[in-house]
């Protein structure tokens, strides 16, 4: 009776026993353990950090060197329409002033004799006269003389003026202005056509300055023209007036080492004078 009842409880004990979870339990960290973790935890995401903030830094400088190549492009393209417009505006023609036809009028009925080099002196080198670093310039419209800068860096000539206003006369374009020809405090206002206009980048500037261009009947020596010249505000040069390549080209040899190579024009007797106006209190 008793080894039936033995022999029960053993095999329930063997039953049981094998429904024991035997996994033994997860060691828990101590606080040494748990400092170490969170540093290399730490480490690790400021690493990450870094890596980032590189790949940005070296995105925002790929995005700076592309947007130095536009603007270089862009001023480049800018620099290449200014060159299209001033040759456009080179096509519009000039008629030139009846003091101008006359004068030629004149050359023509009585050409002067031929020279040659030695008989033309210091001032003509074959068909070309010799100007120094300064000389004499008349202006038919003040019909008065003034000295002007030869300056064969500038292209075209520029003569100094205030309050310079385009209009329309008979269908045409002219411009009004203040003629400030000297640094005396004397202006002159005139009125002639207006040729074009020219697109000039100042050397303390990278902003374009728009400027007008007047036709203005001139006398260098014994040479009359009808030049053009960019009208702005020069009283504060040494010289108001400038006379440029295009004035000088297939004319005149220049030698800086001179000044007032040319005979001082004369001023045409029985023409007008315009009356001076203050250059700082208009009539």
């Amino acid at each position: 009776m008793l080894r039936p009842i033995a022999f029960c409880l053993f095999a329930s004990t063997l039953l049981l026993s094998g429904c024991i979870n035997r996994t033994p339990p997860a060691p828990t960290l101590t606080p040494s353990q748990l400092n170490v973790a969170l540093s290399e935890t730490e480490t690790r995401l400021t690493r990450s950090m870094a890596q980032q903030c590189e790949k940005w830094e070296a995105r925002q400088a790929l995005q700076g060197e592309q947007l130095q190549q536009i603007e270089k492009q862009q001023r480049q393209i800018d620099n290449k329409l200014a060159s299209v417009e001033d040759k456009l505006d080179r096509h519009v023609t000039v008629m030139p002033t009846p003091a101008a036809l006359t004068a030629t009028a004149k050359a023509a009925e009585c050409p002067p004799p031929a020279q040659t080099d030695a008989a033309a002196g210091v001032n003509n080198i074959g068909n070309k006269i010799v100007v120094g670093r300064v000389e004499w310039l008349w202006i038919e419209a003040v019909n008065r003389i003034y000295e002007a800068r030869i300056d064969t860096g500038a292209t075209t000539s520029s003569i100094s003026a205030l309050d310079i206003t385009p209009f329309e006369k008979d269908g045409k374009r002219w411009v009004r202005f203040r003629l400030t020809p000297d640094d005396s405090d004397d202006s002159f206002e005139i009125e002639a056509p207006l040729v074009r206009y020219v697109r000039i980048r100042q050397a303390s500037s990278e902003e374009l300055d728009r400027r007008p261009v007047a036709a203005l009947t001139v006398r260098l020596g014994k040479m009359t023209e009808v030049a053009e010249f960019t009208l702005t505000d020069r009283t504060q040069m040494n010289y108001p007036i400038l006379l440029g390549r295009e004035f000088l080209r297939d004319v005149a040899v220049v030698d800086v080492a001179k000044r007032n190579v040319q005979p001082k024009p004369d001023i045409v007797a029985g023409q007008n004078q315009p009356k001076a106006v203050s250059k700082t209190k208009k009539k």
